[in-house]
């Protein structure tokens, strides 16, 4: 176990601050220097429509610097639930409002240096409900039947981790289908 001895932002920003703690290592003197990017929380939604088509969206990712296929996604508001999170980016990035939301789950998207939590909902019953997408995204839809998604997966279509993890949590779920 690590105990904090001190802190000191680095950078704050719109999205997520840098933190670097020194922690002192449990029974030892040892102190130790870890950077931390603070992050409000996200969520990952599988929109599913009567069918078992899967909305997907893709959009340029810069850190990756190219074009990636994933599950609708978003970045929880100050005071705002994962819920009500979970009905506004599918509104956003889909133009669909979810009638239906069933929590699959949750993770950490990486823990050794992030504290996002993301938490995983199946949204079915679809009704067109659009909201406008936020200005720095250029999101494109792509309705994909569920049974090729896996496949997509395995031939490296999808490499979006958040879209993999949430598909896995899906699949171990026999009572939401």
């Amino acid at each position: 176990m690590y105990k904090i001895t001190s802190s000191k932002y680095i950078y704050r920003g719109k999205v997520f601050n840098l933190r670097n703690d020194n922690v002192i290592v449990s029974g030892t003197d040892q102190i130790l220097s870890r950077e931390t990017i603070e992050h409000p929380g996200s969520v990952a939604i599988i929109p599913i429509d009567d069918d078992d088509n899967v909305y997907m969206v893709s959009q340029y990712r810069h850190p990756a610097g190219k074009v990636l296929m994933e599950i609708p996604a978003g970045t929880l508001n100050k005071g705002e639930s994962s819920f009500d999170c979970a009905k506004r980016e599918l509104r956003e990035e889909i133009g669909m409002l979810p009638n239906t939301l069933i929590s699959l789950g949750q993770f950490y998207l990486a823990p050794g240096y992030s504290s996002e939590k993301m938490y995983v909902f199946l949204g079915k019953d679809l009704d067109y409900l659009p909201l406008s997408q936020d200005d720095d995204e250029n999101i494109s839809v792509h309705i994909v039947p569920l049974v090729s998604l896996m496949q997509q997966i395995n031939n490296g279509d999808i490499v979006d981790m958040k879209t993999i993890a949430s598909l896995l949590l899906f699949s171990q779920r026999n009572d939401v289908v």
